[in-house]
């Protein structure tokens, strides 16, 4: 242990990166895993990247493992957070590319990065209302509580370039509200595919691109299937962790 927090180093079995995490707070999940993937194709040499949301940084971390990106930001609230993010940075040697900010999504004029990335992603809290998760942190993590998924589109499109590029994960069943908050933060959908826990049930989870400035088109891609039947991961969603596919 580390003072009052339960410390453990997890392997990201991506080029040997490893990430600290708080054993007893919010930890990531698939989500994080798939959402960095779905953007990685759009990562090129050079890019600037930020992570709205970004919790101890796994999304950076992936993403400065993969690509060529010169400078991956994340943005945390939660100060115990971010500091794992900032010290997993430094454990992977890291530091000099990624760049933790400690904030307020719904200040996010209080950084001077207005239309200077060339991508936003975001993982950002899923649920409105309901039983809420046991501990302050996780609570924040996944629960609407100190942000809006409005306040995380308004950001996105404030710090994105003209023509930049917005990458989410979200519940699917909340599409029709993520559409349209979208559009008035002015960015359009143009790429969605659905999360399936297995094949012919309902999706779970959508990954959705958007475009800052962007004409309405919005391309529909089959779906990706998480479990085959047994309950074993389909080699899809196998490859992804091992880093051998991009969806």
């Amino acid at each position: 242990k580390r003072g009052r927090v339960a410390e453990r180093i997890d392997d990201l079995l991506c080029r040997g990166f490893r990430i600290i995490q708080d054993s007893e707070g919010f930890c990531f999940g698939m989500d994080a895993v798939l959402l960095a993937n779905y953007a990685l194709p759009a990562v090129r040499e050079g890019s600037q990247l930020l992570d709205l949301g970004t919790g101890t940084g796994v999304i950076p971390l992936l993403l400065s493992a993969k690509t060529k990106a010169r400078r991956l930001y994340g943005l945390e609230i939660q100060k115990s957070a971010a500091d794992l993010a900032e010290r997993s940075a430094a454990l992977n040697g890291q530091e000099g590319r990624i760049q933790i900010l400690r904030g307020d999504i719904r200040r996010i004029r209080d950084f001077p990065l207005s239309s200077r990335m060339d991508l936003v992603l975001s993982n950002p809290p899923y649920l409105k209302s309901g039983i809420r998760s046991k501990g302050e942190g996780r609570q924040i993590a996944r629960h609407e509580i100190l942000c809006s998924f409005r306040d995380v589109a308004v950001a996105a499109s404030y710090l994105l370039k003209a023509s930049g590029r917005f990458f989410l994960v979200h519940r699917a069943e909340r599409l029709t509200d993520i559409v349209s908050d979208l559009r008035e933060s002015g960015l359009e959908p143009k790429r969605l595919r659905m999360v399936h826990s297995r094949a012919g049930r309902e999706a779970k989870l959508l990954l959705l691109e958007a475009v800052k400035g962007g004409r309405p088109q919005l391309h529909v891609e089959p779906p990706l299937i998480v479990y085959e039947e047994g309950g074993v991961y389909t080699e899809e969603l196998l490859s992804l962790y091992r880093g051998e596919a991009y969806l």
